[in-house]
Order: structure tokens, then sequence, then C-alpha cells
């Protein structure tokens, strides 16, 4: 009896009620911060997918050298099996974070240190702050070469019927690709082996049944004073207009997270695996588009094309992109995002709605992935910016995608 007391006693000591427990609490903290920092350029979406991506896969790395649950996408780092996971994804974000900004140093400095010291001073802490900052540089240095920094050098081609032009309100500024990141054409993808590897097939022609049925369909439904466009068919179109790829595939992974209770390796897991795939998606939307140049409904629509009448007065309910039309990017990005979830967590319906906020506060729920990218298909028509058959190309693409990345990259490993 007294044996029996004496190990109970040694149990509780080994396990103090005082003892933080482990949570994801760090990979989300930082994956937020990496959210809020958005680059100051038009197509901020295009750097930004890179910087989540970067965040989110150096986390990962910094997190799986420790615990070797998942395959890393660079070298393990060599690290002490007791060394703390959550210390390297904290000091993982933090230093790729000031790579990317370094005018924003001292903001990101105080961060990490408040986010530090959530944890208790000892020498798995300091193991884990070196192992993520050795995975941070790591990454950086896997990814210093991938082209996003070259100087654009898109050529705009002769103008003609179905071929892209400059838009209002972005053609009274110039604006052509070269200064909407027409350089991402050419950016090395994170999982699939090329954006060639994956482009999308030839866009209709212009005299085909699809495309007159598509030009008739975007001229009513999107016009800006369309008067057969449903309250919520508008709604849809405003919802979607703010979202991007790196921010859906933080809302819907984050509450993926929370609602299968994902500890840290697992919810750094699916947070890299999103961020890939909406990293990719972008890199080969640029790539597709470059290869079509084709034009935009506004052009079609005010110019006319075969089979449908010039009105020269038509007005997108939305202001249009300053890049190529096809494929529709937001559909093909959105899609990637939400079938590497669904490859992840299954297809079937949620047991109950996903509700996704937008930057502007507007919310929409959902019961399905595939509603959700129906629903971005549709809402890039109604903001009379694209075609219907570009944005299921797209849609279609970013499925392909997906199963891509979620077959060949960070995967569980034997351990």
């Amino acid at each position: 009896m007294g044996l029996m007391a004496v190990l109970a006693l040694a149990a509780c000591r080994e396990e103090p009620e005082d003892t933080p427990k482990e949570t994801n609490r760090a990979v989300l903290e930082w994956s937020n911060t990496s959210r809020d920092i958005i680059p100051s350029v038009v197509g901020a979406f295009v750097p930004h997918s890179r910087q989540v991506a970067l965040t989110h896969v150096a986390m990962h790395d910094a997190i799986n050298s420790i615990r070797h649950r998942y395959a890393t996408y660079g070298a393990p780092v060599a690290a002490s099996a007791d060394a703390s996971a959550e210390a390297a994804a904290i000091a993982a974000a933090h230093d790729v974070l000031v790579r990317l900004h370094p005018e924003r140093q001292a903001e990101l400095d105080a961060h990490y240190t408040s986010s530090l010291a959530s944890l208790p001073d000892s020498s798995q802490k300091t193991e884990g702050i070196r192992v993520g900052e050795a995975a941070a540089a790591q990454v950086w240095e896997l990814r210093a070469d991938d082209r996003a920094n070259d100087a654009p050098t898109y050529v705009a081609p002769a103008l003609e019927p179905g071929v892209w032009r400059q838009v209002p309100p972005w053609s009274d500024q110039g604006l052509y690709p070269n200064t909407f990141m027409a350089q991402w054409s050419a950016v090395r993808t994170w999982s699939v082996p090329s954006a060639a590897h994956f482009l999308c097939p030839p866009p209709p022609a212009l005299t085909s049944e699809l495309f007159v049925k598509d030009l008739e369909e975007v001229k009513l439904l999107g016009a800006r004073t369309s008067a057969v466009r449903t309250p919520d068919q508008t709604e849809a179109g405003l919802f979607w207009a703010p979202i991007t790829a790196p921010l859906l595939a933080l809302d819907v992974g984050h509450q993926l997270a929370a609602r299968r209770g994902l500890g840290l390796e697992e919810t750094a897991r699916v947070l890299a695996l999103g961020s890939m795939a909406a990293a990719d998606a972008v890199i080969i939307n640029v790539h597709s588009k470059q290869a079509y140049n084709f034009w935009r409904p506004i052009t079609a629509i005010r110019e006319g094309s075969p089979g449908v009448a010039a009105d020269s007065t038509w007005e997108p309910l939305l202001d249009t992109p300053p890049n190529q039309e096809y494929p529709a990017g937001h559909p093909q990005q959105s899609s990637a995002v939400a079938n590497t979830y669904a490859q992840l967590f299954g297809s079937e319906p949620f047991a109950e709605p996903l509700v996704v906020r937008n930057p502007q506060g507007r919310e929409r729920s959902f019961t399905s992935f595939q509603q959700m990218v129906d629903d971005v298909v549709l809402g890039r028509v109604i903001g009379g910016m694209h075609f219907r058959n570009s944005g299921m190309v797209g849609a279609a693409s970013g499925r392909q995608i997906a199963e891509w990345v979620t077959s060949h990259s960070l995967q569980p490993t034997s351990n």
C-alpha cells in the first residue's frame, strides 16, 4: 500500500496541474499574422499567396523537424526530440515575415516576444526557437530563386476580336498586366511539376454556341443595372469580390481545424497544404491567362462579337480586373483551396453549414465545398467580369491542382 501511494504521488508530480497543455494556438496566431499583412500593390493577392505559403510551410517544417509526423518541404532540420514545437512554429513564422517585411520588424518583434512569453522558459523552448529559425532560413533559401522578384516582361498582343486589351477603369491609368504581377507566369510552383503541366485547354471560339451563350448571360446578369438579377445573386457577386485564395484558405482552414479538434502538427499541415494549393493555383492561372490573352466581357459586349450586337454603354456590376479573362482566376484558386480540404476531410455535405466572412464583414454560408465553388463561379459572372465557362474550366483545374498537392506533398511518414 505504501509503495502504491509513493508511485501515485510521483505520477502527480510528473504532470503538475498547472503545466501548460500544447494546443494549436501558435500556428493559428501566426497564421492570422501572415493573413493580415497584405502587400500594398495592385493585385496584392498574388504576392500575398506566396507570403502565406512561405509562412505556413516554414511552420510545418519546423514542427515536423521535431515531431517527424509528416514529410517536410525541405530537408528536416536536426532537432532534439524534446524541443518545443510551439516555439519552433513561432520562430519560423516570425523569421519569414521579417524577411518579407523588414519595414515592420519592430511590430513583428514585439508580437514575437509576446507570443513566446506564453511558453515557460526552458532548454526545450530555446531548442525549439533554434529549429524554427533554421527551418525558416531553409524554406526561404529554397524559394529564393523562384522568380517572384523578376521584372515583368509581358508584351501586349495586337488588338483583334477575342484578344485582351486594357479595360476601364484601368485603361485610363495605362495599367497593363505588367503591373499586375505578370512575372508570376514563370514563378516556380510549390507542389505541382510546373504551371505548363496544368495549362488549361483553349477558350471556346467566338462563333461557338457556348461562347455566345456565355456572353449573353454575363451581358444580362452582370450588368450594373440588370433587371433580372436576384438579390441573392447580387450578394454573391459582392461577397466574393474582396476574398482571395490565401484569405479563403486560412478562413476555412481555421474553421476546419476547430471543428475537427486538430492538434499542432495537424493544423500546421492542413494550412500549409491549403496555402500551397492556393499559391500554385495563382501561378498556374497567370500562366494560362498569358497563354491565351482572352478578352473580358466588357470588351466583347461594348465592341460586339459574332452573334452578339455591340452595346457601347454597357457597364459591369463590379470593376473588371486589369488582366486577361481566361481562365477565371477566383474559381480556379478557390476550387484549389476547397478541393484540398475536401481531399483531407471528405467531400460530403457539412454536418452544419460553414460560414465564410469576407474582409468587408459580409457572410455567406455553405453546406458543402462544391456549393462554395459553384457560388464563386456564379459570383464572377454576376460581377460582370467573367464568362461562365471560364469559371467552370478554372474550377476543374483547381480540383486537379488540389488532387496533386494532397497526394504529393507533406505526406504522413512511416514513423
